[in-house]
This record gives structure tokens, sequence and C-alpha cells, in this order.
């Protein structure tokens, strides 16, 4: 059952380099609204979580993965603090952000079940022929967060995604 609990819980956003930047002001408004944490998140889907406590939950720790000095996908990684600060410096939102490993929505929906978040903001995929095909191959992140969390998911659509209606 879903309980939603704004205002009570942190604010998750998942981030991306060259992100479509609605996603991350729609999670500060969200967050600046309700008075909550707000929490970053980017995900390496090419690294994945292998720290376990002996009851089988996720230590705090495994949720953060370091980073490869020679990755430079990994490293662009680096420009999304910078740019977390900069949207949340005018407004009164404690904010932080972490670096995830494994498959994006079941990495996403660990930390927020760490940060017992209220609501998990991600964008919607990034247009082109790459993305339809890794969605196809490996499914949509809202769909699988829609389909594993139970807490509000709340998905941004891209402004280049839809033209415009004309009355």
């Amino acid at each position: 059952m879903m309980n939603p609990r704004f205002g009570q819980g942190a604010v998750v956003v998942g981030l991306l380099p060259e992100q479509d930047p609605a996603v991350l002001k729609c999670a500060v408004d969200l967050a600046v609204a309700t008075g909550a944490e707000l929490v970053g998140a980017y995900v390496d889907p090419g690294s994945y979580l292998i720290e376990w406590d002996p009851d089988g939950n996720v230590l705090g720790k495994s949720l953060d993965r370091a980073l490869d000095p020679d990755d430079e996908a990994a490293l662009a990684v680096l420009e999304l603090g910078p740019l977390l600060t900069a949207a949340t410096e005018k407004h009164n939102v404690t904010a932080s952000i972490r670096v995830l490993g494994g498959e994006t929505a079941l990495a996403l929906g660990r930390l927020a079940e760490a940060v017992n978040a209220s609501v998990i903001v991600v964008g919607a995929r990034r247009p082109g022929l790459l993305a339809g095909v890794n969605e196809v191959l490996a499914g949509s992140v809202v769909r699988k967060l829609l389909a594993t969390q139970h807490i509000p998911v709340l998905a941004i659509p891209r402004v280049d995604a839809h033209p415009p209606l004309h009355g």
C-alpha cells in the first residue's frame, strides 16, 4: 500500500550528466514546497552492490560507489555535485549527492528506502535512437520504478518530447 509522506521524507532525484534541467528544477521545487531534504543520485549501471549485512539488508555505505579516476564517463558525474549545489543555493534546502551502482530502478529504490524518501523524481528517457534501443533492451526506468516502489514516482517529461498544442 502506498503511503505518501510529502514533507516527512526526502526527495530523491535521479541525475545524469547533460540531463534535461527540468528534472532537477522540479525536484528542487518539490523539496522547497515540502521542506524536505533533496538527495541527488547518479546510478552507474556498470557497477553493482556487493555489501550486505547478515540480515540481508543493504549497508548504508554500500549505496555509494567509488569513482574510477580512469573512467571518463564516471568522472562526468563530478559535474553533478556543483549542479545540485547551484540549483539549491538560493533555497533553504539541504542537499546531497550519492553515486550508486547496479540496475537503475532498483538502486534508486534502495536509496529511497535508506533515506526514508517521500518521492522519487526521474526524467523521461533521452531522445534518440540509442536511448530507444537501450529502453527496449533494458526496459524503462520509470516503468520499473512504478512496478517496484511503494512510494510515489514523479516522472518529468522532456520539454522537447511532444510538439506544442495549438489551439
